[in-house]
């Protein structure tokens, strides 16, 4: 069994994995799960958004199927729809229609509680590795008894760990006080800025998990095809692409411990992945690649 404190530093990100135009077939899946093995990532993230459920179901497939360890980590807040298993292509359909018609997050107790109890049924499991409240705010979560609803699903056994996926650091600061949170996920991006929540977990000894890493990507792209050889010639950056240096500077600037991002590419994965290598080279370098991007 994984604990927090063994989660790799890079992991498989599915908001895609599921999705409708964008399906991985289970076969596909499980060589991703192979491949993420053999490079030493044991980090999965999920939600019960994702596909309206149907995420969680192929990576429950995919990790009874393969047999592979794996921490998981899912999510609950938004809307969503769940029939049962075999009208699951409906549900999709059905989010979309009730997103349009203006449904809300729900972070209730009582929500939260039924959310995960579903999570693990289509994950195959008892237990959760994680569950994070997904995307709340601080006015989304006013009035509501959500700090309760992480405790009793710690103290059912419904998940290890529990957490939330945010940018608001006023909401990380008061689960942290309220001690329902261990694990926290938040958007990283590009530059000197964004450590805020960064600091307050390593304060208190929280793994922080980085999403949205990639999102600079296309604002970045055309100043690094200028200086790429540069770049590249920096010590210990050689080859050095602008994903893998996107990837290394969230962990080497300690903005994250573990960096999530999605790709149903086999080759996109594993040049992913290798982005590790360069961060202990980079700290030094930050300053100047900083300064040719901007």
């Amino acid at each position: 069994m994984i604990s927090i404190t063994q989660l790799s530093r890079v992991g498989l990100g599915t908001s895609r994995a599921a999705s409708l135009g964008s399906r991985m077939a289970p076969a596909a899946f499980n060589a991703f799960l192979k491949l993420a093995t053999e490079q030493n990532v044991n980090l999965i993230d999920t939600s019960d958004f994702y596909g309206s459920g149907d995420a969680e179901r192929l990576i429950g497939r995919g990790l009874r199927a393969t047999g592979y360890p794996f921490f998981v980590v899912t999510k609950a807040g938004l809307p969503r729809v769940h029939a049962p298993g075999w009208l699951s292509p409906l549900n999709q359909i059905a989010k979309k229609i009730r997103q349009r018609a203006g449904a809300r997050n729900n972070y209730s107790a009582a929500y939260l509680v039924g959310s995960v109890q579903r999570s693990n049924q289509r994950l195959g499991v008892e237990t959760a590795d994680a569950l994070l409240l997904h995307e709340p705010t601080w006015d989304a979560l006013a009035g509501t008894d959500a700090w309760d609803g992480l405790a009793q699903i710690r103290q059912q056994g419904l998940a290890r760990y529990t957490g939330v996926s945010t940018d608001d650091y006023r909401v990380v600061e008061a689960g942290i006080a309220r001690g329902q949170v261990q694990l926290v996920q938040t958007p990283v991006g590009w530059g000197p800025s964004g450590h805020a929540i960064a600091a307050l977990c390593r304060a208190h000894g929280i793994p922080v998990i980085a999403n949205q890493v990639l999102q600079p990507y296309p604002a970045l792209q055309p100043a690094f095809a200028r200086h790429m050889a540069a770049i590249q010639r920096m010590d210990g950056l050689a080859d050095i692409s602008l994903p893998q240096l996107l990837i290394a500077a969230a962990l080497a600037e300690h903005k994250a411990d573990a960096v999530l991002f999605g790709t149903s590419n086999p080759a996109h994965l594993a040049h992913n992945i290798a982005a590790l290598r360069y961060v202990a080279s980079l700290p030094p370098a930050l300053p100047a690649i900083t300064q040719l991007l901007s």
